[in-house]
Parts: structure tokens; sequence; C-alpha cells
């Protein structure tokens, strides 16, 4: 199997080179050693809740093969047992450590590290999220973590992950959907891209009826907001007016270019018309008036 490279969050948290040798001058808390598997505590902030049993055989296959090639990373914890002193909490290598036990293995290698239990979140997510082992329900509940139990803001979420503060975003707001619909994710019968859709609509009950729509019918992302939509629009009170075409062509315009649901009100009388532009949390209203302050910025003078 080929492996392929840490994402720069990983990078930037763990050390820049190979983190299985700790650097010349490198600080104590990056420490190369041998621990019993018995020594370590499993990892309390996990975000993986499901490991493949056939991907899990070949690398305890593999290990058993030529061993564990890339060290464990875990942190010291103190023992309940005061008199075995300090024990060690798994960081990441989760699926190496059942691979080991299944193995036969009774020690493995590790890289001790010095982090609070926020930093030991963020190398656990990091390291899914580099090696793409996340479905996007475990993405979002660990991201989303971070922002609410730890006081991140998305900005800083994705600096620390090596991810875009929108991926952030979406993943997060992911999340929102109920119970029947992140089942369908988790298994996989329903994709990010076919449920972020759904997020526009207004009950749980319409999204999960949507949802099973979708799944049913082996509809693309882009039939997913079709349905969305028509769904909208069944919920929406009839308009007393049909639509302008010319409004809605500028409205479509404005949707592509700003990349979310843009309604434009026409002038009645003397009544204004105006432009309403949905938002779905502080740090993307504050990423979109920064995108339309910057572009009004870049717009030329006119005479």
């Amino acid at each position: 199997m080929i492996r392929k490279p840490l994402g720069r969050g990983l990078d930037a948290l763990i050390g820049a080179g190979d983190s299985r040798i700790p650097r010349p001058g490198a600080a104590p808390d990056s420490q190369l050693m041998t621990l019993s598997i018995g020594s370590i505590l499993p990892c309390p902030f996990q975000p993986r809740t499901h490991f493949d049993p056939e991907r899990l055989l070949e690398l305890t296959h593999a290990i058993q093969s030529q061993g564990i090639i890339e060290p464990l990373i875990v942190r010291r914890t103190k023992s309940d047992d005061f008199s075995a002193g300090f024990r060690y909490e798994l960081i990441a290598g989760e699926r190496r450590l059942r691979a080991a036990r299944e193995a036969g293995l009774t020690d493995v290698p590790v890289v001790v590290r010095d982090v609070d239990e926020r930093g030991a979140l963020e190398m656990s997510l990091v390291e899914n999220l580099a090696r793409e082992e996340l479905n996007p329900v475990e993405e979002g509940r660990a991201l989303r973590r971070l922002n609410h139990d730890f006081g991140l803001t998305h900005e800083e979420i994705a600096n620390r992950v090596g991810k875009s503060r929108v991926f952030v975003t979406n993943a997060i707001r992911l999340v929102d959907l109920p119970g029947a619909v992140l089942d369908l994710i988790e298994h996989g019968s329903l994709s990010a891209g076919q449920a972020r859709p759904l997020l526009a609509l207004p009950s749980a009950e319409a999204q999960t009826t949507a949802a099973r729509k979708i799944v049913e019918g082996g509809i693309t992302a882009r039939g997913a907001e079709t349905i969305a939509s028509k769904s909208r629009a069944k919920m929406r009170p009839p308009e007393p007016r049909r639509a302008d075409p010319n409004m809605e062509a500028l409205a479509e315009r404005l949707q592509r270019a700003l990349k979310r649901k843009v309604r434009i009100m026409r002038r009645r009388g003397r009544t204004p018309g105006r432009i309403e532009i949905d938002y779905y949390d502080i740090n993307d209203l504050n990423a979109l008036a920064s995108a339309l302050v910057a572009n009004a910025h870049a717009s030329p003078a006119h005479a």
C-alpha cells in the first residue's frame, strides 16, 4: 500500500521531517520509545467510529510480515493506580494499535508528545483527515467539538487542520441534519454533496424524506439541489405576482458568484426592492461581508 503524504496541518503539529525519529535538538516532548500495548489507554478524542474489518485485517497481515513501520503517537497521563505511575493515552494510530494486538505483538514503537486535550484532538483529527479515513459525519463532529468545546473559530480550525474555512463550515453544518440522514451518510448511501442541499429545508421530517428519495432514486448531488429547491417551493406561500425572468436571471448570476442562495424582491410602488442573501453562521457572514467589500473596492469607479 502506498501511503499518501501527510497534510501540512499534521506536519505542523507533529513537526517537520520524519515523525518516527526525533529531530536533533528537538524538545523533550517528542520522545521515541517502545511501550507495552497494555500500558496504552484508548484515545477519548478518536474521531473515527467505524473501522473497516477488511482493511484492519490487511494491516494485521502487514504488521505480522513487516512490523510497525510508523510509530503511534501517545501522551503521558497519570494512572488511576498511583503505584503504576505514568500510563500513556493514544493520540493517533488506533488502527495500528488494533492490528498490532491482532498480530500478537506485546510492544509497539511510539512517539510521546506533551499536549493538552485540545492538542490531542487536533492531532488525532488531522492524522485522519490527512489519510482521508473519516466519513463526513465523523469529520463534522470532530470539527464541531473544536469549535464548541474548545472555542476555536472556523478560521482558526481551518488553519490548524490544513483545510479551507469553507470546508470547515460546511462540515460542521452537515451534522445539524437529523440522525436518520446522518446514518445514511455514515453508511455511504448518501454523500456530503447530496446531503448538503437538505440543510435548506425547514424541518427534520422534510430533510429525512428528501434524503430517502435521493437514495432510493440514485439521484446525483445536482439532482439533490433540485429536489431541495422544489421542496422549499412547496412549503413557501404562493407569490401574488409572477416572477420577472430578468430578475430570476440576475439572482442566478449572483448565486453562482456568491455560492449561496440569493432572492431579489422587486420594487412595488414606493416600496423599495431588496436583495436577500443566505448565510449560515457568524463566520460565514463575516466571510461574505469581506468578499463584498473587497469586490466593491476592486470595482472601477464610475463617472
